[in-house]
């Protein structure tokens, strides 16, 4: 079946399930709006294989429309989709949201790795190229999806009940917990499909107990979604996928990188980093706590990549670090606590750095370099000195375990952004100060040369 037969199945389906009223239209309506989108980048040329990623569409629609059938004729579903097709039946006036996720849920969680493996056989499991283009054209449909979510918002509260002002004032935030959901829920996808295919190869039997354990798992996610509330804020917390647990073919808690590619700590826009940093930096010196805060969160973010949740709860321990520190009469060791918990967070995510309490020791002692050498009042162009550019190289090397010589010129460059902000400091905060430029200039120019060093 070609993804346009498809989408004439999806669409004469859709009419009887919008006559009666029956509550499993939201989500099939969602479904062909996003199936008609993925047709539409495919004729785009969004994808490296497109005729692989059609074949993979229709396989993966077809295990919900042969659930869908089977529950309209009364007969038997997965897990997943009884509690899904069930709540349609019993719970018909909850909002359309509610059903739309209850779908989403069971079909990404159950469906999509079974669908994976119906168009990437065990040899092409074991070919790194192979898999390697599945997984980035896999990725690809993140992009496709994330770009419906707004439109999505829009057409449910187009047809669904009227929303109430926490509703309405959730908006952007349910819209972003969406995306996460996306990208969250398909690389542990991706982890799941692994794992079938490891006891695939161990025969039938292995291979059903592990769709088994798949199964238990997305029904129980799935049934997460029938309490009241804002599930899906509540979800972005605890997350939104499920992960194959143990045994042979056992998941990694993180997704390990392609062949040749760097991990997410070596990779960053140096642009968007700078920025942040940037903005963090002025915020400091003027006391803006609201916007270092803002600030941070995003240069968590961008900088480490970790979810929302250690990506607030790191921006929250580097601010407290910074208003530990920034007295004269401040507390270092206060300090040092919080941005050992901050890098905490990180080895949780990345497994590094190897050693928290020491990433932070070095951390604190380049902010009491740069106190020192503030109050010193060096003259700025008296050259970087080189007692800071030698603990920030110190702590590049050990954070990305590169010799000295490949970091020291992110050292270099961020003491020269520094020297200017200091300038800027001294001269009274001006915010139309030049100095404010040439300052932001000095971080790109600082990470971009640390991302050239450890980027490999």
């Amino acid at each position: 079946m070609s993804i346009d037969a498809l989408i004439e199945r999806m669409e004469a389906l859709l009419g009887p399930l919008e006559e009666t009223g029956d509550a499993r239209r939201f989500f099939h309506a969602t479904y062909l709006r996003t199936t008609r989108a993925v047709r539409d980048a495919l004729r785009a040329g969004r994808f490296s294989d497109p005729e692989w990623v059609e074949r993979w569409d229709v396989a993966f629609a077809d295990l919900y429309l042969d659930a869908l059938a089977a529950d309209s004729a009364g007969g038997g579903v997965s897990r997943p989709w009884a509690v899904a097709f069930g709540a349609a039946r019993e719970q018909p006036s909850a909002p359309a949201l509610r059903h739309v996720l209850l779908g989403m849920n069971a079909h990404i969680n159950y469906d999509l790795p079974q669908a994976l493996l119906a168009v990437i056989s065990a040899g092409e499991f074991a070919d790194p190229a192979v898999t390697g283009r599945r997984r980035a054209d896999h990725q690809r449909i993140d992009e496709v999806l994330s770009r419906r979510v707004g439109a999505e918002d829009e057409e449910l509260a187009r047809i669904g009940a009227p929303r109430s002002l926490t509703d309405a004032l959730l908006g952007p935030a349910n819209q972003a917990a969406s995306r996460r959901f996306l990208r969250e829920s398909r690389v542990k996808v991706w982890h799941n499909a692994v794992a079938l295919d490891a006891a695939r190869a161990r025969g039938p039997a292995a291979y059903a107990q592990r769709l088994g354990d798949l199964e238990r798992l997305s029904a129980a996610r799935v049934a997460e979604l029938e309490r009241p509330g804002q599930v899906l804020l509540r979800l972005a917390l605890h997350g939104f996928g499920v992960r194959l647990p143990g045994g042979a073919g056992r998941v990694p808690s993180r997704a390990p990188s392609p062949a040749g590619t760097p991990g997410r700590l070596r990779s960053f826009d140096p642009v968007r980093v700078a920025g942040l940093e940037y903005r963090a930096w002025v915020g400091y010196y003027l006391r803006d706590w609201p916007g270092v805060l803002r600030a941070s969160i995003g240069l968590v973010r961008a900088g480490f990549g970790m979810d929302w949740v250690r990506t607030l709860h790191g921006a929250w321990l580097v601010l407290r670090a910074n208003q530990l520190w920034a007295p004269a009469d401040n507390d270092p060791d206060a300090a040092r606590r919080c941005m050992r918990r901050f890098y905490g967070l990180l080895k949780i995510s990345y497994g590094e750095p190897r050693d928290v309490a020491e990433a932070a020791r070095l951390e604190v002692d380049w902010w009491r370099v740069h106190r020192q050498r503030q109050h010193a009042a060096q003259p700025i162009d008296a050259g970087p000195a080189d007692e800071l550019v030698a603990a920030l190289t110190r702590l590049y090397t050990f954070l990305y375990d590169e010799p000295e010589d490949a970091v020291r010129p992110a050292a270099v460059h961020r003491t020269e952004a520094m020297d200017l902000s200091d300038q800027w400091v001294a001269e009274g905060c001006h915010p139309d100060s030049p100095l404010l430029a040439r300052e932001h200039a000095a971080l790109v120019r600082c990470y971009a040369a640390l991302l050239a060093a450890v980027h490999h």
